[in-house]
């Protein structure tokens, strides 16, 4: 299929600078998650992939030819919106079969094209309707086996299936999956979803202000994400401000209703900073000997947590985390104590993480 390069591309629009300096190889075959919070640059390295948008500087090299002044419809890539962009006025084979005919292929490999993706993504039913008579789903479905149905060499998918509900998405989630795996193309899937993150990529690029702030595989990211909004892109994870004091040979992370030992060594540079304390829902447990207590305010029946008003907070509003609480039902309102053995810790200005020494 092919390979693709960024190198030192950087994208603005209007007076913003959407992507600034941005560097990734994306392996032939590989599903690269592109993750990030609203306006981090996610949808504009797609489109700076797909020629959709103009590079100020820098290359995008596709198999690794330039491709940075070709057309879109050059690149051999195929893009599936958040939203489906059907045509109206076509039924739901003439949208599939679009790509085909505008490369004037013979109507029996069109015919033979198209039942091979409706059936492969199980909508074959649906190639007489018209795009108005399909739910959001079915019409996220039809996009799909539109882009797929050519055979791409290059597939852009840009948080598709943000909207659709939860049965919908997971069906999707695998049936994309498989399918890219199955036809083995080269594939950026920009989500903000941290289940699709975990589940869906080979390796996640993290992007934030334009830039890419770390690069690894989905297990990487979320036990060492290098900033907070990589954690929070990953997975649940509760965040409580906290001071960081020294105490001869070893730092502690102060708050108005606990004291925690940090994972950090002491040293001057740290004394009085202020950082997020950051952790994920299964990194701490109810425990009677617990240094952190707090009021249980909400129980998560379906999900297996409780959410703790920590003590020392601000009444009006309070610091809460959410940990796993396994065993008996808890009660909202009941007094719990909790460990909290693996902390991540983050700067409060930056939000990157402060290293353990």
């Amino acid at each position: 299929m092919a390979t693709v390069d960024l190198e030192h591309v950087t994208v603005r629009l209007d007076a913003v600078t959407a992507l600034d300096d941005v560097s990734v190889h994306v392996a032939d075959g590989e599903l690269l998650g592109v993750i990030g919070g609203s306006g981090s640059g996610k949808t504009t390295l797609l489109r700076a992939v797909a020629g959709l948008v103009e590079v100020a500087a820098g290359t995008v090299r596709i198999a690794g030819v330039d491709v940075t002044a070709a057309p879109t419809a050059a690149r051999g890539v195929s893009m599936v919106f958040q939203r489906a962009a059907l045509i109206p006025h076509r039924d739901v084979r003439g949208n599939v079969a679009f790509p085909l005919e505008l490369r004037h292929d013979r109507e029996p490999e069109i015919d033979t094209r198209v039942t091979a993706e409706t059936r492969a993504l199980h909508i074959e039913e649906l190639l007489a309707r018209s795009p108005r008579e399909l739910s959001t789903g079915e019409a996220q479905l039809v996009q799909v086996a539109r882009a797929l149905v050519r055979t791409p060499r290059l597939l852009l998918l840009d948080e598709p299936l943000a909207g659709l509900d939860s049965p919908l998405t997971s069906r999707l989630r695998l049936e994309l999956r498989s399918l890219q795996q199955g036809y083995a193309v080269t594939t950026l899937l920009a989500t903000n979803d941290p289940l699709e993150a975990m589940t869906m990529p080979d390796r996640l690029v993290v992007m934030e202000d334009g830039r890419i702030v770390q690069a690894g595989t989905p297990l990487d990211v979320y036990e060492r994400p290098a900033t907070l909004t990589a954690a929070a892109a990953t997975g649940a994870v509760s965040t409580v401000p906290v001071t960081m004091e020294a105490e001869g040979d070893t730092s502690w992370l102060v708050h108005p209703g606990f004291r925690l030992r940090s994972p950090c060594a002491a040293s001057a540079a740290r004394e009085g900073a202020r950082v997020v304390l950051a952790f994920r829902p299964t990194a701490a447990r109810i425990a009677a000997d617990g240094p952190v207590h707090g009021v249980i305010s909400e129980v998560g029946i379906v999900t297996g947590t409780v959410t703790v008003a920590l003590d020392g907070s601000d009444a009006a509003t309070p610091d809460e985390v959410v940990v796993a609480a396994p065993g008996p039902p808890r009660r909202r309102g009941e007094r719990v104590a909790l460990h909290i053995p693996d902390v991540l810790l983050f700067d409060a200005t930056t939000g990157a993480s402060v290293e353990a020494a």
